[in-house]
């Protein structure tokens, strides 16, 4: 049997995965995906590390973020990595489902929406028959429906998420991501996104659901964020694998830190947007967002 470190990061790296036309080296980023699940539990091979991690459900739906458009997104090239890794290991890609708030931003930014015939599935709530389930659900200060593709799609969730600044909430990252999740996002950005990003991802649906947190830090948005500003954009070359998404989110927030320094730009923390979302979060036992007390695996391939 395998043990997953609920504090673990693991940051795979590579300097060639973005080919100097932009666009994502296949080979290289199947590599980074497979080292992820290797490092999560260093005991398996990456394929029984995935299938302990998963299980066996009926579906997997991957939530991706493709608000940001063709810059600024989870990129198609990880998404596709993943998706095949996941085949390797006993998932169908009838299986699986790549998810997001609406078809036209999924195809936007790459991805072949399609409902029908082989897998892996991509559409987005706005996709005919789908929408949002008629559940109400509330926590703390949020109140609203999920998306079926939660609900109703996902046995399991993989959430894929891309890291970027955010002029409201600081970062937006793994826990954030689920605001694609929720049909009213835009009642819950006032205060810093606090708490609601904390009590949106503390609903049961949320929590029972994600087994894995893939974070797409292959090109970072270090200011200016959420939308793709290519000034202070940055190829980073860099994908995050971890089960903790406070901790990952932390990590990330801390990469975001570390290109803002370099670029001569003030620090995050300290002002009116410091991401406090993250020790809300923390506090309601999320995850952890004490970097002393989290793990870093740093692989480069």
């Amino acid at each position: 049997m395998g043990s997953y470190s609920k504090s673990l990061v693991v940051k795979i790296k590579s300097d060639a995965v973005i080919k100097p036309d932009g666009e994502i080296d296949q080979d290289i980023i199947a590599d980074m995906v497979e080292a992820g699940f290797s490092a999560l539990s260093p005991e398996l091979d990456a394929i029984a590390s995935a299938r302990e991690l998963l299980g066996n459900p009926d579906s997997i739906g991957m939530k991706v973020n493709t608000i940001g458009g063709p810059g600024m997104s989870t990129r198609v090239g990880l998404v596709n990595a993943l998706a095949g890794f996941l085949k390797s290991a006993g998932y169908p890609l009838k299986r699986q489902i790549i998810w997001d708030r609406h078809d036209e931003e999924l195809a936007n930014v790459g991805f072949s929406v399609r409902s029908r015939g082989d897998g892996p599935y991509c559409f987005g709530t706005d996709h005919i028959g789908v929408g949002y389930s008629q559940a109400l659900v509330s926590n703390g200060q949020i109140g609203g429906l999920l998306s079926r593709l939660l609900v109703d799609y996902s046995e399991v969730v993989i959430n894929v998420p891309v890291l970027k600044d955010h002029g409201v909430a600081g970062i937006t990252g793994a826990l954030k991501n689920h605001y694609g999740s929720i049909h009213n996002p835009n009642k819950y950005h006032g205060a810093n996104c606090n708490p609601y990003i904390a009590d949106l991802n503390a609903l049961e649906q949320i929590k029972s659901r994600q087994r894995l947190i893939v974070m797409d830090a292959l090109r970072v948005q270090f200011h200016g964020g959420p939308a793709y500003q290519k000034r202070w954009a940055a190829d980073c070359g860099m994908v995050l694998f971890g089960t903790d998404p406070v901790a990952i989110d932390t990590i990330g927030y801390d990469i975001i830190e570390g290109l803002r320094s370099r670029a001569g730009l003030e620090s995050i923390k300290g002002s009116r947007r410091q991401p406090i979302y993250l020790n809300t979060a923390a506090d309601y036992g999320l995850g952890i967002n004490d970097v002393t007390a989290i793990k870093i695996e740093e692989i480069t391939v």
